[in-house]
């Protein structure tokens, strides 16, 4: 189906677990085998052309190495398959290609069999209700109905549907759709709402009116039990059965806390857009972060990444401004009061003294007051002035000023006691 391109217009997931037969289990990881064998056959393809004398097959002379392959003798099991899902494996080649050459993403990698595993099919599928309520789907070159847990309504026209199934042995479908935005979104007058937004680890946001919201540590609470299964799973014998078992228990772990994760992040990332037309975030480099081996499991635990993600997408579908400033701003050690550094400022000092105007802070207010008013400063500039310094707080001389003793507060920006 041809996808409407309107700003009026998004494209949208439907996601719903399914509870596929026997056979229908059989039909599935077929097509999950064929569809990894051609996307792993083009990709060595692809490889090696390159390699030999720096040539690039396109996404169309892929699809033209499928035909060929499936009148060879030795690949005439892939005609069990739905063609279009085979394609469709190709197409996903060509754009982990272009993500690369984008620099967008990592070069393609090879899929796993004990991945996560799906096929795309593009046409000749619908939903049936049952007078019961129940809700079945009809696939290509499957004789029977899939059962569909269908837990909410499907708004817009779809384009294609994904059949999953996860290293946890869960089925899924997805239909992704081309939707009307006043059809999923209630418009809300907050035009002059804006909110700065500082990311932690302790409080997982931190807006600069104080609001705090506490970082759930999903990983940590289930540690000692995943801890407990890769112990096990270690003394089995390789692809045993008890292996495969208790690797299906631990991949359930993992499901369980990824769910979690992207439950919180859902809800908080459409709170935030509902309720402020600006939003200003600062520009992490989450990956050069992670290599701080003191850090790196709670901010890998807190998907700062994720987050940005989302809230990028979700302020796009709701016409909202999500601006992010420079990462190498110091919007911690900067007075939002008076623009005074404190260059002394450490990592772990929550709270420090403005030897200028006086001012107690709380670090990470302090860095999302900071946020809002560069973003703000950032939106004032025109588009060709951008480059410019616009995020630079004047310096001020302060060292021969006499400075007036306060009491029980230390002077350098230390912890208040």
């Amino acid at each position: 189906m041809k996808r409407i391109k309107d700003d009026n217009y998004i494209e949208i997931g439907y996601k719903f677990r399914i509870y596929p037969t026997e056979e229908q289990k059989a039909f599935f990881e077929k097509h999950f085998g064929c569809v990894r064998f051609i996307y792993n056959y083009l990709l060595n393809l692809r490889m090696e052309a390159y390699r030999k004398d720096k040539t690039n097959i396109s996404g169309y002379e892929a699809k033209k190495y499928i035909a060929k392959l499936k009148k060879q003798e030795e690949y005439k099991w892939l005609s069990e398959v739905n063609s279009q899902s085979l394609q469709e494996a190709a197409i996903d080649l060509d754009k982990a290609y272009r993500r690369f050459f984008g620099k967008l993403s990592a070069y393609p990698n090879f899929k796993k069999k004990r991945s996560e595993q799906k096929f795309k099919i593009p046409q000749n599928f619908y939903l049936r209700e049952t007078k019961k309520g129940k809700f079945y789907l009809k696939v290509p070159k499957l004789k029977s109905d899939i059962k569909v847990n269908l837990h909410r309504k499907i708004e817009g026209a779809t384009s294609q549907i994904t059949i999953s199934r996860t290293p946890s042995g869960k089925y899924f479908v997805s239909f992704n759709c081309t939707v009307a935005k006043n059809k999923v979104f209630k418009r809300k007058d907050n035009k002059e709402d804006k909110t700065g937004i500082d990311l932690g680890i302790e409080s997982f946001i931190i807006t600069d009116k104080g609001e705090k919201i506490k970082t759930p540590i999903f990983l940590r609470l289930l540690e000692r039990r995943l801890k407990t299964s890769q112990r096990s799973l270690s003394r089995k014998k390789k692809f045993s059965a008890n292996f495969c078992k208790q690797r299906k228990k631990i991949a359930v772990i993992h499901e369980k806390i990824a769910n979690q994760r992207l439950n919180f992040l859902h809800q908080l990332s459409f709170k935030i857009t509902d309720e402020n037309q600006t939003i200003y975030l600062e520009d992490l480099n989450v990956k050069g972060m992670i290599k701080n081996r003191h850090l790196s499991k709670s901010i890998a635990d807190a998907s700062w990444g994720e987050f940005t993600r989302q809230l990028k997408y979700k302020s796009k579908w709701r016409d909202k401004e999500l601006i992010q400033i420079g990462r190498f701003e110091a919007s911690s050690k900067i007075c939002n009061v008076c623009e005074w550094k404190n260059e002394d400022l450490k990592l772990h000092q929550r709270k420090w003294l403005c030897l200028e105007c006086k001012t107690i802070h709380d670090r990470d207010i302090n860095a999302a007051k900071n946020i809002l008013k560069l973003g703000q400063d950032m939106s004032k500039v025109k588009p060709v002035e951008k480059s410019t310094a616009v995020f630079s707080f004047k310096k001020r001389q302060v060292g021969s000023v006499k400075q007036e003793p306060i009491p029980n507060i230390e002077m350098h920006g230390n912890l208040l006691p």
